[in-house]
């Protein structure tokens, strides 16, 4: 991209004389002020603002301006000076009554003059200055756009004399100004939103509330992958020692419990090893001192940040901190950012976006390891270990209601033999019962000294019963049924299967009650919470200790940053629309230029950056982007033969423009003159109309009230303001969080909200700030304006072909334009936005495709700008002469001759 191509266009005013202008230094201060003193930025399009009758005494003026880079400008010339200069001077006489002096230096290609007989059309009789002001603002608006400049530039380089009459038919759509107003207070108020985060950030998952994958582990309760394959416990220290020695004690009782359940540990008992119990005391023992070792850690290791003191202490312990790269703060900058930028993205509220980042800088910032001293009470209360040491009651529960049933049932059968079932019902009932005294002799904590013993009951006098019960049911049931001995001796047999496995259930299940209630199978889960309780302590109170801190100071600078940004923002007023700001020139006076274009109907400079458009580098080579000479003026000589000035009829051959004997015709013939007020006729308003409602035939005004997508569209467009101001401070913020106190983020933000309301009121809603990030899915101008959506197509086609148009000149001026209906130019531009939807369609069925469009970067304005030639000898070329400022003809330099 050119920088030719992003050049704004810089407007001087020299209708007051040169003033500040004066010089080249002045110059150089105009040219900077009209830059905004961005670097970079070159001036390579002026637009000279001036008084017809003053265009030749300031053409030292325009020297320097041309002088001032590639030299390329369009002069506005206001006013109809008459033919006879005056004072003396003999210059060529002109074919009408007025005639313009162009300084020698404004010579096509490099600069064009467009001459503005009569700003209002002919419809205003004897207007005040400010009248002509707000009159002039739209045109110089639409030419302060760099495409359009350039197009209108290369237009009027292809007419004669390089001089041409304007001719407009446009149409500006904007809102009401109390609807912007109300939309900008909306918008603002949305913008800043209230102090409510909007969601929750979860130390479960940090990444499910927007958290970036390179923060997450900051503020979440999860062990890092890198942090899972360290190994922070160092071999043969304190730590390592005390969790190995517990985990081998645990080992070994969950071995013997093993070993003791079922039949093998009911009927033979320890068999030499280990007792359960004391196996179990000398976990509870390992478990305890792992405990104490953890919560020392833990006080030991508290504090702020990692000091050489702690770490040195840690490493008395048997802790190592190994290098991990999530605690790199090359991670922690990147990330803020996204997150900030994310949620800006998403069009969270401002103050919704700082309590994000104030709540994330509260989950990362470290509490200290003694903060984990209460989770490690919860992990393992300190009479958990005595739990699983002290002795405790083993029940066999052999009187049991299901147990006493197994054993009648068992007994019974056992007595269902006739004859021999009278003996084998009782031997069943008595062993049944001795399988249970034994289940309780063989319960844990009776080797040793007994000190774990906690005594018991097994229910075997209840068992006794009900096999005798059973025995007596069973053995007068066979003897009644005549049981065979067959079937007797079957059933037997099943009764000695059947026997020992419900003692061998029995025994199992009181060992495994036993186990469960000295808390045998929490052992191993406890010690493994700890475990992880003293990983989340190296990890989030030591390992990545300094990188909480710097990313809790980072998140609360950000967010305070963006909270000094939203109370900037609050209540900002919107800027007035031109003209409407305070500093209105009153009737009868011309604001001063001071160089500049200073005065509050014209506005700043364009300068905003765009899509690239096309340029016109080389006027002389370019194609015109616009040619009416394909388009058909079917009523060009309907106009009656007017006689000329001096007495000379039309059709004379001694006038120069009917030597070819064509009678004079009237250029206006597809034109709209309306007809001049004057003073017979409508009186005008006592009130003075305000600059920008300045009622100018060529131009029509629609103003919306917003659509259902104005505010949210505006909200977008300062968030992505906000976030690009907050681009240049991530590197500062990354240094020094500190340092973010003393960032000047309010006053651009408020100079932001100015720039952006001012720019509303001159460019209109419907376009795309600089800094739109996605400047592509903006809504269409109507979606935003609530107005039709085919208004600027009807325009375009019914006055795309340069029908219409209302020239800028009163209908007495007409004799200075020329005949040759072919010789007109033409440029039709509409919105850029526009083109990213239907876009206008070609003037007519048959007309030049949108490929001829000039794309404005502003969506206010829309039409057709039409540029007619003068006639022969109204434009004299003049220069200085000497230092006086006197003016004469230049000789032979008539770019008529």
């Amino acid at each position: 991209m050119s920088s030719r191509t992003t050049a704004p266009v810089v407007t001087l005013d020299l209708r007051d004389g040169p003033g500040e202008l004066a010089g080249a230094d002045g110059l150089h201060r105009a040219v900077r002020a009209a830059l905004d003193g961005t670097p970079g930025r070159t001036a390579d399009r002026f637009l000279l603002v001036d008084t017809a009758d003053g265009l030749a005494r300031h053409q030292r003026i325009h020297e320097q301006v041309l002088a001032y880079g590639p030299g390329h400008a369009l002069c506005v010339a206001v006013g109809a000076p008459p033919a006879e200069p005056g004072d003396g001077i003999a210059v060529p006489p002109a074919p009408t009554p007025w005639a313009l002096n162009r300084p020698s230096p404004l010579r096509p290609p490099a600069v064009g003059v467009l001459w503005v007989l009569d700003p209002h059309g002919g419809t205003a009789a004897d207007p005040a200055p400010w009248e002509d002001a707000g009159a002039l603002r739209p045109l110089l608006e639409l030419l302060a756009a760099p495409a359009v400049f350039d197009a209108v530039l290369h237009a009027v380089s292809e007419l004669p004399d390089g001089v041409a009459v304007p001719a407009l038919r446009v149409l500006e759509h904007d809102l009401s100004p109390t609807a912007r107003a109300r939309v900008w207070r909306q918008a603002l108020a949305d913008l800043v939103g209230q102090d409510d985060p909007g969601g929750r950030i979860t130390v479960a998952d940090p990444e499910a509330g927007g958290v970036p994958a390179a923060l997450a582990p900051l503020i979440g309760t999860g062990m890092p992958r890198s942090v899972e394959r360290a190994e922070w416990r160092r071999a043969g220290g304190e730590a390592d020692e005390r969790f190995r020695a517990c985990e081998a004690a645990l080992d070994e009782a969950e071995e013997a419990y093993e070993r003791q359940r079922g039949a093998g540990g009911l009927l033979r008992g320890g068999g030499g090893d280990p007792d359960l119990a004391e196996s179990l005391d000398a976990a509870a023992a390992e478990l305890a001192a792992y405990r104490e070792t953890v919560a020392e850690i833990l006080r030991d290791g508290d504090g702020v940040g990692l000091p050489p003191e702690q770490r040195r202490r840690l490493h008395e312990h048997g802790i190592d901190l190994p290098r991990v790269p999530e605690a790199a703060r090359d991670r922690i900058g990147p990330g803020l950012r996204g997150f900030a930028q994310n949620l800006l993205a998403r069009r969270l509220p401002l103050r919704s976006t700082a309590a994000r980042l104030g709540a994330l800088a509260d989950l990362a910032t470290p509490t200290g390891s003694a903060a984990r001293l209460g989770r490690l009470d919860e992990l393992c209360p300190p009479d958990l270990p005595r739990q699983l040491a002290g002795p405790r009651p083993f029940e066999v529960r052999g009187a049991a209601y299901g147990e006493l049933a197994g054993g009648c049932a068992v007994a019974a059968a056992a007595g269902l033999w006739p004859g021999p079932g009278w003996a084998l019902g009782p031997l069943t009932a008595l062993a049944a019962a001795g399988l249970t005294t034994l289940a309780l002799a063989r319960r844990p904590g009776r080797a040793g000294d007994g000190h774990l013993d906690g005594g018991g009951r097994s229910g075997a006098l209840a068992q006794l019963c009900a096999g005798l019960v059973g025995a007596a049911i069973g053995s007068t049931l066979g003897h009644t049924l005549a049981v065979p001995a067959w079937l007797g001796l079957s059933v037997l047999l099943v009764t000695l299967i059947a026997l020992p496995l419900l003692a061998v259930r029995r025994w199992t299940a009181a060992l495994d009650t036993w186990w469960a209630a000295g808390g045998g199978p929490e052992g191993r889960e406890v010690l493994h919470s700890l475990d992880g309780l003293l990983a989340d302590a190296v990890v989030h109170d030591w390992l990545l200790a300094d990188a909480r801190l710097y990313c809790a100071d980072g998140a609360r600078a950000v967010a305070g940053m963006i909270r000094r940004a939203a109370d900037a923002a609050e209540g900002r007023e919107p800027a007035p629309a031109p003209g409407r700001d305070g500093g209105a020139v009153q009737a009868g006076a011309r604001a001063p230029s001071a160089g500049l274009l200073e005065d509050d109907w014209f506005g700043p400079s364009y300068d905003r950056h765009t899509e690239p458009q096309p340029s016109y580098d080389s006027f002389e080579t370019v194609d015109p982007r616009y040619d009416d000479t394909a388009q058909g003026w079917d009523d060009w000589d309907d106009w009656d033969r007017e006689p000329e000035p001096g007495g000379r009829d039309g059709a004379g051959a001694a006038d120069p423009d009917t030597a070819h004997g064509t009678p004079w015709q009237d250029p206006l013939a597809d034109t709209v003159p309306p007809p001049r007020r004057t003073a017979d006729g409508p009186a005008p308003a006592a009130a003075a109309t305000p600059p920008d409602d300045v009622p100018v035939p060529w131009l029509e005004r629609e103003a919306g009230d917003g659509g259902p997508e104005l505010v949210a569209t505006l909200v977008g467009d300062l968030a992505d303001g906000i976030a690009g101001l907050l681009d240049p401070y991530w590197g500062a913020i990354e240094r020094d969080p500190g340092a973010a106190t003393t960032l000047p983020v309010d006053r651009e933000v408020r100079a932001l909200i100015d720039d952006e309301s001012a720019r509303l009121a001159r460019d209109g809603v419907a376009a795309a700030p600089a800094f739109a990030r996605d400047p592509a899915s903006r809504p269409d101008p109507a979606v935003l304006l609530g107005l039709a959506p085919d208004r600027v197509t009807r325009v375009l086609q019914a006055h795309g072909d340069g029908t219409g148009t209302v020239p800028l000149c009163a209908a007495e001026h007409r004799r200075v334009l020329s005949r040759d209906r072919h010789a007109a130019r033409g440029v039709r531009f509409a919105p850029d936005v526009t083109r990213h939807g239907d876009g206008p369609p070609p003037a007519d069925g048959h007309g030049p495709s949108t490929d001829d469009l000039v794309w404005t970067p502003a969506g206010r304005y829309a039409g057709v700008f039409r540029l007619l030639p003068v006639r022969t000898g109204s434009v004299r070329t003049v220069r200085l002469r000497g230092d006086d400022g006197a003016t004469g003809p230049e000789l032979s330099a008539n770019a008529n001759e």
